[in-house]
């Protein structure tokens, strides 16, 4: 999801299958009998589901950067690891490997 997306979501700009799915639900709501009610659950119903694309949305935004930033530190500490040992050091890593302690 890149940021546009989000952010249409954000504002209240849902997609045309998320708009499709409340207006079947709203359909479903005008059939009751009473009309103050009906009008409380179309407003419900709108609300609760683009609450829900905003959240799913906003998750998956979130996991996506912890990733990259998970990928991006172990990044980091390799190239630390290889270019900042001194030549004791380089020589362990490359004798031993990852694992040896400083």
């Amino acid at each position: 999801m890149n940021h546009k997306e989000f952010f249409n979501i954000l504002i209240g700009n849902p997609p045309p299958e998320v708009e499709l799915e409340i207006e079947i639900k709203c359909r479903e709501v005008k059939d009751l009998p009473d009309f103050a009610i009906k009008q409380y659950c179309l407003d419900l119903v709108k609300q609760v589901r683009l609450q829900d694309m905003l959240l799913m949305s906003a998750l998956v935004r979130i996991s996506e950067t912890e990733t990259e930033l998970y990928r991006l530190e172990r990044k980091l500490e390799q190239y630390k690891k290889e270019n900042k040992l001194g030549l004791i050091g380089k020589l362990k890593y490359v004798l031993f490997g990852k694992s040896f302690k400083k």
